[in-house]
């Protein structure tokens, strides 16, 4: 504690009394002494008196709150003005306590303990504020690190995507893909499967977010030749039938247990780009769209259960036909399932009207006005589901 007061008998007195209730005093004859020695020290509580030579009590006290110290400093001020207006005065300078002159020790000292309790209140809550920044940063520093990885993530599965459709000409192809969040559990690709046919697939796992993510990219893998877990044979021949080729995935991705742990929905097909013929197998995917050149649409049926869900599940071969300018589209539910603020969906019909409309683009045109559509529609508001979409096209002659 500080003792600032001008008369010396009372410094030692109020001294002799703070060192007897346990308390380490300092003392100052005058406020500039009393403020060199608080900028000096750690001290936490200030006595002074109010009529001073040079410096009066509430001066000592403006100055106090004018200075940027690492602590509260608590002011109690030596009066014998009983005035409502001197009160006032001293507390608008920053005074926290007064008492009166001459002083009841007894009174002191109860009003000291009220400012020991005050600062001790302070500290605990300094400290608390010291662990809630602890806590925040570390927060903060972990929260950055998820979102680099997410960013990271973002990047391996954008990767994964088609950057360009000259491996599968002379076939063109567009695609759409906006997830919901950083990372997608919507996927697809094509790729060359033989000296005649490409290979596609789109699939859908169920939820967005990290966990679809996961099991997205694992089943991209197997979903490429020789890069996944299901077991290949000589010259990859499991890839040419769509509906075998599901059911082993199937089984693959089912639980011993039986408990359906995670799903996905998947079109996977076969297309020899010189003739047109195809031929593909569902698992619950949304029913791929034929665009004719004339405008109209074939629906090809539909098929069997997603994969992951039940071992004994039923797949079964489509063939269907490109003609020359002719598209095959594949989309996940995210697409039809888009909301806008007024709760229409961006359904089937609105879809097929768009790329009815707008035929006359290029496929990766057409994607991309697919693409503003499906953000117009929405509107300000975040995707609930990933979209994706793929068209492969078999251009006029």
């Amino acid at each position: 504690m500080l003792v600032i007061d001008d008369a010396p008998d009372v410094r030692a007195y109020v001294r002799a009394l703070l060192r007897k209730w346990g308390f380490e005093a300092v003392l100052a004859s005058n406020g500039a002494e009393g403020l060199e020695r608080l900028r000096e020290g750690d001290i936490r509580l200030v006595i002074c008196d109010w009529m001073m030579d040079g410096m009066s009590g509430p001066e000592v006290c403006a100055a106090i709150r004018r200075t940027d110290f690492a602590h509260y400093v608590y002011v109690m001020l030596l009066t014998g003005r009983t005035e409502d207006t001197d009160l006032v005065y001293g507390l608008d300078a920053g005074a926290d306590d007064f008492v009166g002159k001459p002083f009841d020790v007894q009174v002191l000292r109860a009003r000291l303990q009220v400012g020991v309790r005050i600062l001790g209140l302070e500290e605990r809550l300094a400290e608390q504020n010291r662990r809630l920044k602890q806590s925040h940063d570390a927060l903060d520093g972990a929260y950055r690190q998820i979102q680099n990885d997410l960013a990271a993530a973002a990047r391996i599965q954008r990767e994964s995507l088609p950057v360009s459709d000259e491996n599968i000409a002379p076939l063109r192809a567009g695609w759409l893909f906006l997830p919901a969040a950083k990372i997608s559990g919507d996927s697809f690709q094509f790729f060359p499967i033989s000296a005649d046919e490409i290979g596609f697939y789109h699939l859908d796992v169920a939820g967005h977010g990290i966990p679809a993510a996961l099991l997205s990219t694992s089943l991209s893998r197997s979903l490429v030749p020789h890069t996944g877990i299901v077991q290949h044979t000589k010259g990859g021949g499991e890839y040419l039938n769509p509906a075998g080729f599901l059911h082993t995935l199937n089984e693959e991705l089912c639980s011993p247990d039986g408990e359906v742990s995670s799903y996905a929905t998947v079109v996977y097909g076969v297309l020899n780009p010189l003739t047109g013929e195809g031929r593909l197998a569902l698992a619950g995917h949304p029913q791929p769209l034929l665009l004719r050149t004339d405008g109209s649409f074939e629906f090809l049926p539909k098929g069997g259960l997603p994969v992951g869900m039940f071992d004994t599940a039923d797949y079964t071969a489509q063939r269907f036909r490109l003609a020359p300018g002719e598209r095959i589209i594949t989309y996940s539910d995210g697409i039809t399932d888009c909301f806008d603020a007024q709760g229409r969906a961006f359904d089937i019909e609105h879809l097929c009207e768009l790329l009815r409309e707008n035929r006359a683009l290029s496929s990766k045109a057409l994607a991309a006005l697919l693409r503003d559509a499906v953000l117009a529609w929405r509107g300000d508001a975040e995707l609930e589901d990933d979209v994706s979409l793929l068209i492969i096209e078999r251009p006029a002659a």
